[in-house]
């Protein structure tokens, strides 16, 4: 592991930047730039007020994430609404947004995708949160501004840039009582002109004994049909991180900063005990997956009416599959055969844009985007390729926006984006956005958008076979075209500066061409084909209820129909099927002595879905039963918010896994009897220390 050069260096950075550093313990607020809770910066033209923002941006507030006690990025999106974070535990937690998922979800940090998914999704549980100041979410189509993969929304983690103090000392320590450990800590500085910080974490789980993570057991599904599956599926795991940013202000109008992060996973699978009663044996598996990740940043102002962001980035990742034979009498180990594969990926991103803020009725936005994927492993085959085991895509593109107010209360937002793809025809790209400030208390956005994506390398080169998969990839595969409508209402009051009342109701329709799905093209064999058309639509209402820093309530409930394409194999069944989810929270600080008690709800409703009968009987109703997961907390900080500790309780009903009938369509096949939720209830306790 190269991680302790990196930490070096890193440090060696991270000295640089405080040497100039005085002896005082806070500097003037006046010498940097504060990031207030109400600013965003995903698709804006410069950093904006989200109030103002034509989008409509949701903000997770690094508070949020603490008060839950919550790891990773997959478990802060658990609890929001609108969004679905599925489960898997080999190949993690993936994400949909209003019904639609993997490829066509953007998730970002500081504007730099991340690369690397698995089965389409990017693994939200290998992002931890101990370095992030806020979360922004926009849902549906962002093509235009983000390109490809940003056809179906926007998932932005914004990291700390900035520090009211000389020097810093904060460390996060949590542990939950099924065998979960998370400690970081991070050092930071910042003098005049420079900030720089730098980070280590270390993540483990172990959810029981070795041996008990071996045993199998039989289901019997229906008369006759079987299903095996592992007593205890959560596989122990890894995770380490070193994370270092350097950021340098020469004048109060630039700044450049350097940010880099180096992560590393190992997921142990511990294969069933073979031949108990002679020479017993098993075959484990190990997946690593290291990333590492380096961004150059430029942000300028050269005067009041003009804004310049430059981002360059250049991202590693691989994934390395491990198998080796354990033999119990002796105790020795041996690799397997055939069973070994490394499968590397790499990309480079240059993002440029150049915005006007004039105080007029006009403004304007320039942008160029150079992004170059490329992937190397056996399993990655193109037939067309000089080089075997080696692929590339490579897209380009402008755009162009246009923010106009006819009046002072409506702001209309135009964009368009054109670009050329290696393997695939660009399409021109617009969209066009709407804000009505209706009065002090009523707003109005809507919007209407295209979307754009390129089969990604995966889906067209990767080819995975071995006894328990056959999945190859489809080198003729069709680009998907989308299209993305959106209505928000929304009303906010206050009344005597301690009272606050928000709601909004919210609407949308997705539709997409030649979506890209894993399918069967012949028995237990499958690849990636186009289906003609998906769609997707619903509405979502939120309220919110605000008493001064005491008391905060929050009431959301969301209804999405999903688009059924089993109803084009017979006339009785539904085209749609619906799913119904709540969110609510509960947040109470006690005055004077401060202490946060905290309640978060999620409801997930009964899901219908069809499937095909195994045993060739035609189309069937299936169904995932309903689930509801609650949980609770209670914060409290000591000297002078220097220490704060939180304890509390996760998914307090015990919820591990729901009733499933009906096969998933999936590589694995065949119907499943119940579908994974999370390892069921767990207690945590987390300390905080800032110095």
């Amino acid at each position: 592991m190269k991680a302790p050069r990196i930490f070096q260096t890193l440090l060696l950075f991270f000295v640089t930047s405080t040497c100039m550093a005085q002896s005082d313990i806070y500097i003037d607020s006046s010498l940097w730039l504060i990031d207030l809770e109400d600013i965003v910066v995903t698709a804006q033209f410069a950093p904006t007020d989200a109030r103002n923002a034509v989008h409509n941006v949701r903000i997770i507030q690094a508070e949020e994430i603490e008060q839950q006690g919550q790891n990773t990025l997959a478990e802060i999106l658990t609890n929001q609404l609108n969004l679905r974070v599925s489960t898997d535990p080999i190949l993690g937690n993936g994400l949909s947004i209003q019904g639609i998922g993997g490829e066509n979800i953007q998730v970002m940090i500081d504007g730099v995708p991340v690369i690397g998914r698995v089965n389409g999704n990017i693994d939200l549980s290998q992002i931890q949160l101990h370095t992030v100041e806020r979360i922004e979410i926009v849902e549906g189509a962002m093509s235009a501004q983000y390109g490809s993969n940003a056809s179906g929304g926007v998932i932005n983690i914004i990291t700390k840039k900035s520090q009211l103090r000389r020097i810093q000392v904060a460390s996060q320590h949590q542990h939950e009582n099924v065998g979960i450990w998370n400690h970081s800590v991070t050092l930071s500085g910042q003098s005049d002109k420079l900030y720089g910080s730098i980070s280590g974490s270390r993540y483990t789980s172990q959810f029981g004994a070795i041996d008990s993570l071996r045993i199998y057991e039989t289901e019997e599904l229906s008369p006759g049909r079987f299903f095996r599956t592992k007593k205890t599926p959560w596989n122990p795991k890894e995770q380490m991180g070193v994370d270092g940013s350097l950021f340098y202000r020469p004048t109060d109008s630039l700044k450049l900063g350097y940010q880099f992060r180096y992560f590393d996973e190992a997921v142990s699978i511990y294969g069933e005990r073979r031949r108990p009663q002679f020479r017993p044996y098993s075959f484990d598996e190990t997946y690593t997956t290291i990333r590492k990740d380096h961004s150059f940043s430029a942000e300028w102002y050269p005067n009041n009416r003009l804004y310049f962001q430059s981002t360059t980035a250049f991202n590693e990742y691989e994934r390395l599959k491990e198998t080796r034979r354990l033999d119990f009498e002796p105790d020795t180990t041996s690799l397997v055969p055939g069973g070994q594969d490394t499968t590397g990926f790499t990309a480079f991103l240059h993002r440029s844009l150049l915005s006007s803020m004039r105080q007029g009725s006009l403004n304007w936005q320039v942008g160029l985007e150079i992004l170059s994927e490329g992937g190397t492993g056996e399993r990655l085959l193109d037939s067309a390729a000089t080089d075997a085991g080696k692929v590339q895509l490579s897209n380009y593109a402008l755009w162009g926006s246009l923010e106009y107010r006819p009046i002072d209360p409506l702001k209309l937002l135009f964009n368009l984006r054109a670009g050329y793809n290696t393997s695939y025809d660009h399409p021109l790209v617009p969209s066009i956005q709407a804000h009505w400030k209706i009065d002090k208390y009523w707003n109005l956005r809507m919007g209407y958008a295209y979307g754009f994506r390129a089969p990604s390398l995966k889906e067209l080169y990767f080819n995975f076979v071995d006894i328990n998969h056959f999945i190859i990839g489809n080198p003729d595969l069709k680009a998907e075209r989308s299209r993305n409508a959106n209505l928000q209402l929304a009303f906010d009051i206050s009344i005597q500066d301690q009272h606050s009342l928000s709601a909004s109701v919210r609407t949308f329709y997705n539709r997409i061409s030649n979506r890209i799905i894993l399918a069967a093209f012949e028995e237990a064999r499958f690849n990636y084909q186009n289906i003609d058309e998906y769609e997707t639509h619903g509405f979502n209402l939120r309220a919110q209820y605000r008493y001064g820093q005491i008391l905060r309530l929050q009431l959301g409930f969301a209804h999405t129909r999903l688009y059924n394409f089993w109803s084009e194999e017979g006339e009785d069944i539904d085209r749609f099927v619906g799913l119904s989810e709540m969110q609510n929270e509960v947040q109470l600080t006690i005055p004077v002595v401060k202490t946060r008690i905290l309640f978060t709800h999620r409801f997930i409703g009964r899901q219908i879905r069809f499937y095909e009968a195994p045993d060739g009987g035609g189309i069937r109703e299936g169904f995932i039963e309903d689930y509801h997961l609650l949980n609770g907390s209670i914060g409290q900080s000591f000297w002078k918010d220097h220490i704060s500790l939180t304890m509390g309780v996760k998914n307090l009903f015990n919820v591990e896994s729901v009733s499933a009938e009906g096969g998933s369509g999936g590589a694995h096949g065949g119907a499943i009897g119940s579908q994974l939720i999370g390892w069921g209830r767990s207690y945590f306790a987390r300390v905080q220390l800032k110095f």
